[in-house]
């Protein structure tokens, strides 16, 4: 059957079980190594011990992103150090090999968790000269109410031009800055953002993943 596709953002705590086929006693923190994209990412253990069935818990961070996640490879199951162990209640050293990476019983096969740690950014800035709107083109859609005191649109000179208001637009892939003076011509501006911290205010994508500023890198000659 087709599993229920969830797909988790930055911050999110995922907890991950190993099943054994008999009780097993842990000591130390074991390690469940995962295929998360660019920047791998390790679950670390959490609960189960006395019992067949552990509990590993990985949370997700940016820039981690997997359109299914799973572990890395038969081998990801790990013991840190040598004092880090997975016995059964008689001392026997445990078989830490996991099942093939999508193959039956893996974690991919048996969940379809999505993770998304990517931040939405800007990916184009635009305004015109004689007008008193900026507009940021994103990355991703975002929603939100900024206050337009979040962001600051600075001229090559260091001047900066107050933002009256930020507006999301209906579809989200922009925002429109209103400005208190015109935009001269020639002129390079770029524009910072810093994250407010009041919920409903906060840029976010679909994932719940927020902007957390953007840098004056983002700039344009008005022309």
């Amino acid at each position: 059957s087709t599993l229920d596709a969830v797909t988790k953002g930055i911050g999110d705590v995922i907890p991950i079980q190993v099943v054994f086929n008999e009780a097993v006693v842990v000591q130390g923190t074991p390690t469940l190594a995962l295929e998360t994209g660019t920047n791998d990412a390790t679950a670390a253990y959490a609960s189960g011990s006395g019992t067949n069935t552990l509990t590993f818990n990985y949370t997700v961070a940016s820039p981690h992103v997997a359109s299914d996640l799973d572990y890395k490879a038969t081998t990801s199951l790990a013991l840190p150090t040598n004092s880090d162990t997975i016995r059964d209640t008689l001392s026997t050293n445990g078989t830490l090999t996991l099942p093939s990476p999508g193959g039956t019983g893996s974690l991919g096969a048996n969940e379809a968790i999505g993770i998304d740690g990517v931040r939405p950014s800007v990916s184009g800035l635009a305004a015109n000269a004689g007008t008193t709107t900026v507009t940021l083109t994103m990355s991703e859609a975002v929603s939100g109410s900024p206050d337009g005191s979040d962001f600051t649109v600075t001229n090559a000179a260091g001047q900066t031009n107050t933002v009256t208001a930020a507006t999301v637009a209906s579809n989200g892939g922009s925002i429109a800055l209103k400005l208190t003076n015109m935009i001269p011509n020639d002129a390079s501006i770029s524009v910072t953002y810093a994250q407010n911290e009041a919920g409903n205010k906060q840029l976010k994508d679909a994932n719940g993943n927020a902007v957390v500023s953007i840098t004056s890198g983002q700039a344009v000659t008005v022309t």
